[in-house]
């Protein structure tokens, strides 16, 4: 049963934002709708974090958001802004333990490169589920490298079998995807730039992973999992730093002249679920640049997300 949508506005001091000309925006008032599915934020100014209805205690009063600390800090957004002032930054982060969710330049739309194929992946296998058949033996052979390994030939082939460019439209359609635009139904502009947000593909890893809603059912997921667990040696970087070596990572990376992006589940032992994660950034001079800005991001995330459920949860819970 879906629950009724839940408007819950949180003001959170020092989410001041640097404007041009050394101004600074006033304090943020972040608005979140909650619903049963997932979460958007309406305000534009980054950082941004959204957070569950909040619970209420036993005398009646709504308890403090559950959220671990917002790894998006102004401070850390000033700070990446000044030491990389050339680079587009985005990243978005849900919390599958709390429900929390934390943004990064929220406004960016920004170039897919590979990551684009974890969206073709999601597609190929809604297609052998439509016709209610398992995947080919040939649709598997494309999507392994094309995951595990970031293969090229592999996402042309089945990019061109399914239709390209106007069957990735529907299937952006199909997963919600509002905030990323299709490139290369001309036949000639790359597929690798399609633009979308850090938000959209955290919210197709919360259906092509998780089926937290969406279209995709336990065996398509399966698949997913197990391909983007298998991602060669060579290519694990990115959302894998500051991780504990006993967590589990699922990811695809995206790297194609100045961009470099990853996505993924970061999952930790037991029960707990963990959270999602994409960062994309775009703008270096070389791969390892970009990287060990991506990887900084990473780390800071990971040291929010290690931390311990807020003691408010814990006591709301209780209660």
């Amino acid at each position: 049963m879906r629950k009724a949508a839940a408007i819950v506005v949180l003001v959170f001091a020092g989410c001041s934002q640097a404007l041009p000309g050394g101004e600074v925006a006033p304090t943020a008032s972040v608005i979140t709708t909650t619903t049963a599915e997932h979460s958007s934020t309406t305000t534009s100014l980054s950082p941004t974090t959204t957070s569950p209805q909040a619970p209420t205690t036993a005398m009646g009063m709504a308890a403090p958001p559950r959220c671990r600390p917002n790894p998006f800090s102004a401070e850390v957004a000033d700070s990446l802004a000044a030491d990389h002032p050339g680079a587009q930054l985005t990243a978005h982060v849900h919390d599958l333990r709390t429900g929390c969710s934390y943004s990064l330049n929220p406004e960016n739309r920004q170039r897919t490169a590979s990551v684009f194929k974890l969206m073709v992946m999601a597609g190929t296998l809604l297609e052998a589920q439509e016709a209610d058949r398992e995947v080919t033996a040939w649709e598997m052979g494309q999507m392994t490298p094309m995951i595990t390994r970031s293969t090229n030939p592999q996402v042309r082939a089945l990019w061109r079998s399914f239709g390209a460019g106007s069957w990735f439209t529907r299937q952006t359609e199909i997963f919600g995807l509002e905030q990323t635009t299709v490139h290369g139904e001309d036949g000639v502009t790359p597929w690798g730039r399609t633009h979308t947000s850090a938000h959209d593909q955290v919210d197709l890893l919360r259906q092509v992973l998780l089926g937290e809603w969406g279209p995709l059912d336990v065996e398509s997921r399966a698949t997913a999992l197990e391909l983007m667990t298998a991602v060669v040696p060579s290519q694990t970087w990115g959302i894998t730093a500051g991780v504990p070596d006993d967590w589990t990572v699922a990811q695809k990376n995206g790297f194609a002249g100045s961009i470099i992006n990853s996505v993924g589940w970061v999952d930790e032992p037991g029960p707990s679920p963990g959270y999602l994660v994409a960062i994309l950034t775009e703008g270096w001079g070389s791969h390892p640049a970009g990287i060990a800005v991506v990887e900084r991001i990473s780390g800071m995330i990971a040291r929010a997300m290690l931390l311990p459920e807020p003691d408010s949860a814990r006591t709301a819970n209780a209660e």
